[in-house]
């Protein structure tokens, strides 16, 4: 059995675009799928809409909002070997459930599954496979490599995904998501790394298809500078936390200075401020 839970934040106004569309796709499947609305303390009336147009979707109050780290506490309660995990800004396909299942079948090691993301009118593609690289000391993960276009149609490994199909299981085993990068940007990278690192696999497969606003509650509720800024406060984070070999070290402590200063000269403030919001979370435990 499979569980879709879909992240839900004062969505009134995306979920009439977004849930029939999952629970037509869940009704779809050859495989038994159930959806769950996951609700952070809304304050609008999208939930009105949910009872009263979707009755057979099981709506779970989470007891604060801890954004994509609301997921952690759920994932422990809930039974089924496989979660695809949403936000409530996303439509799907018809088709998009079990392409992304049949890896789980294949691969006993299987973490993650991610789908082909398009934009919300579905005239772009907004990400396929992401890889990783790291360059003049800062780490970047992005699925708008030079050549992912030619990439897109062609199922692979991948690096990270903030939503798709996961392993119950491995989820449970690795913490789930660190509360550190609340509110949130790179929690989920940070979780497919300890994932890659535990040995665990993780694909991307373009037959299964999702259609993003793209941040739109994250955007509203914090605005384009403070998400700069946190953005920037949890790559370093991230790096901090999960590089300690000498090829990392030495490259990022010796342009660092460089990259401070240029952003300085760029009025980058807010690459100063994550940067200095990061040191003080330096040694900070996982809550």
């Amino acid at each position: 059995m499979i569980r879709i839970v879909v992240l839900n934040y004062n969505g009134e106004a995306l979920l009439p675009r977004c849930l029939p569309s999952i629970v037509g796709a869940a009704q779809s499947s050859k495989y038994s799928v159930k959806v769950t609305l996951l609700d952070n303390l809304s304050q609008d009336d999208g939930l009105e809409y949910v009872r009263r147009e979707f009755p057979q979707v099981e709506i779970v109050h989470a007891p604060e909002n801890l954004v994509l780290g609301s997921y952690n506490r759920y994932l422990e309660q809930m039974q089924e070997p496989i979660a695809i995990l949403l936000n409530n800004d996303i439509r799907v396909d018809k088709n998009f459930v079990d392409p992304i299942i049949r890896k789980f079948e294949e691969d006993p090691k299987t973490f993650l599954v991610a789908p082909r993301v398009l934009s919300f009118d579905g005239t772009t593609v907004e990400a396929g496979r992401t890889r990783s690289f790291h360059r003049f000391g800062m780490f970047w993960c992005d699925a708008r490599y030079p050549g992912y276009e030619r990439e897109v149609m062609t199922p692979s490994d991948t690096y990270s995904s903030g939503f798709g199909a996961f392993s119950r299981e491995f989820f449970l085993r690795l913490g789930g998501y660190d509360h550190r990068f609340f509110p949130g940007i790179m929690e989920d990278v940070d979780l497919c790394h300890r994932a890659r690192q535990a040995g665990y696999s993780l694909y991307y497969e373009p037959q299964s298809m999702v259609y993003h606003m793209g941040q739109a509650s994250f955007k509203k509720a914090f605005g384009a500078s403070k998400i700069q800024q946190i953005a920037q406060r949890n790559t370093f984070l991230f790096m901090w936390k999960n590089f300690h070999t000498w090829r990392f070290w030495p490259s990022h402590i010796f342009w660092l200075p460089f990259r401070l200063l240029y952003a300085l000269i760029k009025g980058n403030y807010p690459m100063w401020m994550g940067f200095w919001a990061a040191l003080q979370m330096v040694g900070k435990k996982k809550s």
